[in-house]
């Protein structure tokens, strides 16, 4: 009888997906396995959850909700910010990746610019994937 996965094991997965309904983007299916430890909170909770009880030489769909996943999606971290007001702000795309510091740990938070004008820059601090429903099929290798 196989060693079942549980939080603490560390294992070796290969998988494939993104958001539910689109092309995969997250692909680890023929490269060297990913090893994690479950419950250090590498991969989004939805997944992890889904690999305990799993073992070796399984695999399966999952479907994981945003909560279990990159989280809801907060309107309130999403802002339009003038350009004249923001160090290199004149030079900033869409899709370019920022950081802030938090003010009160010091941790560095990133953003990115999802939309801009010529006088403004719309930055968000949800992940990219925030609000959005994931679908993985993940391929458990080895349970240690």
């Amino acid at each position: 009888m196989s060693k079942k996965a549980a939080f603490g094991s560390v294992v070796s997965i290969h998988y494939r997906g993104g958001v539910s309904g689109e092309e995969p983007i997250d692909v680890r299916s023929e490269s060297d396995p990913l090893q994690i430890m479950l419950g250090d909170m590498k991969l989004p909770r939805g997944i992890e959850n889904a690999i305990v009880g799993m073992e070796a030489g399984q695999d399966k769909t999952v479907i994981v909700p945003p909560e279990l996943g990159y989280g809801i999606y907060h309107d309130e971290l999403a802002q339009w910010y003038p350009r004249a007001m923001m160090e290199h702000g004149y030079e900033l795309k869409i899709n370019d990746v920022l950081f802030r510091t938090n003010p009160t740990d010091g941790s560095k938070q990133p953003a990115y610019v999802a939309d801009a004008t010529d006088e403004h820059v719309h930055i968000n601090f949800n992940h990219p994937l925030a609000g959005k429903t994931l679908e993985y099929r993940i391929w458990l290798d080895d349970v240690k």
